[in-house]
C-alpha cells in the first residue's frame, strides 16, 4: 500500500486548476470533468470535488490482493465501489472522523 491522492473539495473545478497552475510550473491535468478532477502538482496527485460528491479525504492505493485481504478482516462488509474509470474504492473514517479512501486501480486488481 501507498500513498495516493489527497482530496480537496471545490465549488468550481476549473478555477481551482487555474491556480494551482499559476503557483506551479509542473501541473498536469490527468482526469477532469464537471464534477471532479485530478492532478499532479510536482509529483504529487490532488484532486478537487464537489462537495456534494464526495468527502475531502486522503487516499491510499491497494495495490494487493494481500492488502485487500487485510482490509476485508478489518472492515468486513465493506463494498468497494466501481468508478467511471474503472478504479474500485471504499471509504472509512480514523479516529478523529477524517476520511481516508482505499483504492485499487485496474491494474491492480488480482495481484
Amino acid at each position: 500500500m501507498k500513498f495516493d491522492h489527497i482530496a480537496l473539495t471545490s465549488n468550481n473545478i476549473q478555477n481551482s486548476i487555474d491556480w494551482y497552475k499559476s503557483i506551479f510550473n509542473d501541473v498536469s491535468v490527468i482526469y477532469q470533468d464537471e464534477t471532479w478532477c485530478l492532478i499532479d502538482v510536482i509529483g504529487t496527485k490532488i484532486a478537487f470535488v464537489s462537495p456534494e460528491q464526495h468527502p475531502p479525504h486522503i487516499a491510499f492505493r491497494v495495490s494487493s490482493d494481500a492488502v485487500s485481504e487485510q482490509l476485508n478482516k478489518i472492515y468486513p462488509g465493506h463494498v468497494w465501489k466501481l468508478h467511471r474509470d474503472l478504479s474500485k474504492s471504499f471509504y472509512v473514517k480514523d479516529p478523529s472522523g477524517n476520511f481516508v479512501e482505499f483504492i485499487k486501480y485496474e491494474e491492480d486488481y488480482e495481484k
